[in-house]
């Protein structure tokens, strides 16, 4: 069986930014040390144990807010339980509150890989965001990172509007971090963003011109000698994130912390999302299902196409008794007519254009 993934969901930010519509409570501290009890003895009572771990990933909300020897007591737990990753042990981290001394507990907790939450490097689009930090906190958290881990990325947020991306991707490109994952603002439900759009306060970029912010993307991380290896994601070559890639190859994995998500062939099963509820309870599951075979092929040609190999042809075939080019021959050609997908050396992909409207492409196969 292929290697497994394993997550934690670190629920705490020092506040929620206006875009966010992930897990979390802002948080002063005061749970913490529940947090990371309830880590260890949800990751001593799973069923499950992997033949091999690919990777551990402390995702958020705000990781960074936890102590360094309380990612340590996490990190032993999961090494103890479940088995140590071979290679990537991976801490997504805000600049705020970034010393090297910090940097340093974190990295002789076990962490190897720091993925930096810049969003922007420009003072006036960052407070719109509503981050907390400064451009100069993030380039002093940059430095003061490389200091310490040989593998430091930055996730950067585009479609704000008024936004300059071309010049926060000139200034990413002048700090050269192994690793870039850009996301385009969402407008989702319950967020303070929506809420602003609703009430005609806040109107957002047209889709056009946040393709033109995605494609100059493209254009200036591939002339830098990034790979675009998945849609959101580009990296120097051998950064590639281990652990996003188990979730777009759909191998298995095991999710820790409240909202986070598991997977092992051919079920999925989910935790309580409500923090509180989550350290209360004695069983932090909340639900589980089954996946059919029509979930599975559609999952299996989502996640691939947001690969740049896509989907493997052959390994469809083997795994669903029919070719993926027969099952949607109409799809195919049509979307081939378009220039949205290529099928090349026994793969089926998104062409560069195809990438620019990779969600309408995916729903075509719904």
């Amino acid at each position: 069986m292929a290697p497994w993934g394993i997550y934690v969901h670190v629920p705490f930010c020092a506040k929620r930014c206006p875009y966010c519509h992930f897990v979390l409570v802002e948080s002063d501290g005061s749970l913490h040390e529940r947090f990371v009890g309830r880590v260890c003895r949800e990751i001593e009572d799973s069923p499950h144990r992997p033949p091999e771990v690919a990777s551990l990933y402390f995702g958020g909300g705000t990781p960074s807010m936890l102590e360094p020897a309380q990612v340590a007591r996490i990190v032993e737990k999961a090494w103890t339980v479940l088995g140590a990753p071979r290679g990537e042990v991976a801490l997504e981290a805000n600049p705020d509150g970034l010393t090297r001394e910090r940097l340093e507990g974190y990295r002789g907790a076990g962490i190897n890989r720091l993925s930096l939450g810049v969003q922007a490097l420009d003072d006036g689009e960052l407070r719109a965001l509503g981050r907390t930090h400064t451009t100069a906190d993030a380039r002093e958290a940059y430095r003061l990172s490389c200091g310490v881990f040989e593998d430091v990325g930055v996730d950067l947020i585009f479609g704000l509007p008024g936004q300059d991306f071309g010049r926060t991707l000139d200034r990413v490109l002048e700090w050269s971090p192994t690793h870039v994952s850009l996301y385009g603002l969402t407008y989702e439900p319950g967020t303070e963003f929506a809420r602003r759009r609703d009430r005609g306060e806040m109107k957002p970029l047209e889709p056009g011109h946040e393709a033109e912010m995605y494609s100059l993307a493209m254009d200036r991380l591939g002339a830098a000698g990034y790979r675009h290896y998945e849609l959101s994601n580009f990296a120097k070559p051998g950064f590639e994130s281990r652990h996003n890639l188990g979730y777009w190859d759909g191998r298995p994995y095991l999710g820790f912390g409240p909202g986070a998500h598991s997977y092992v062939p051919h079920r999925r099963w989910w935790n309580l999302s409500n923090v509180n509820r989550y350290l209360d309870a004695a069983d932090p599951v909340m639900g589980s299902e089954e996946l059919t075979e029509g979930q599975r092929v559609l999952e299996r040609i989502f996640l691939g196409l947001r690969r740049d190999v896509g989907v493997d042809l052959l390994a469809f075939q083997e795994e669903f008794g029919v070719g993926l080019l027969t099952r949607f021959r109409p799809q195919v050609a049509e979307l081939g007519a378009l220039g949205l997908v290529e099928v090349e050396e026994g793969r089926f992909r998104l062409t560069r254009k195809g990438r620019l409207v990779a969600d309408a492409v995916t729903a075509r196969f719904a």
